[in-house]
C-alpha cells in the first residue's frame, strides 16, 4: 500500500512539473520542410508569417520552436534549427514585446494531434476537414 502512495506522489509532483513549465509557455511550433504548424498557445499573424520566411529561407526539414516567457520578454529555444536561423527568429520574435505577442493570441481549430501534442499526428491530419 505504501508503494502505490508512493507511486501517485511521484506522479503528482511530475504532473506539477510538467504544467508549471507550461504555464511559462507562449506557443510550441512545429517545423517541417519550411511550413510551421502551431502545436500550442498562438502568435499574431505577423510574427508567424516573418518566423515562416525564416524557415523557408533556412531551408529547415524539421525543427521545434518553443517560446516562453522570461520576466517580461519572451525568450525562443529550439532543437532541429540551424544556428543561423535560431538566431534570425530571435531577432524576429525581438522586436515583438509580451503585450502585443499575447495580444495577438489567435485561437484556431485544432486537430486532434495539436491538442494531443502528436507533431507527427497534427502533420497527417493537417489540412484534411
Amino acid at each position: 500500500m505504501a508503494a502505490w502512495h508512493a507511486v501517485l506522489i511521484v506522479v503528482a509532483l511530475l504532473a506539477l512539473l510538467v504544467a508549471s513549465g507550461r504555464a511559462r509557455e507562449v506557443c510550441v511550433l512545429s517545423v517541417r520542410r519550411g511550413r510551421v504548424l502551431v502545436m500550442r498557445g498562438g502568435l499574431p499573424q505577423s510574427l508567424e508569417s516573418a518566423l515562416v520566411d525564416v524557415f523557408t529561407r533556412a531551408h529547415v526539414a524539421r525543427a521545434t520552436v518553443r517560446i516562453v516567457r522570461d520576466g517580461t520578454r519572451a525568450r525562443l529555444t529550439a532543437s532541429g534549427l540551424p544556428e543561423l536561423a535560431l538566431q534570425r527568429a530571435r531577432n524576429v520574435l525581438g522586436t515583438y514585446s509580451m503585450p502585443r505577442l499575447l495580444a495577438g493570441h489567435a485561437r484556431r481549430r485544432r486537430n486532434i494531434g495539436q491538442r494531443l501534442g502528436l507533431a507527427s499526428l497534427a502533420w497527417w491530419l493537417h489540412g484534411r476537414p
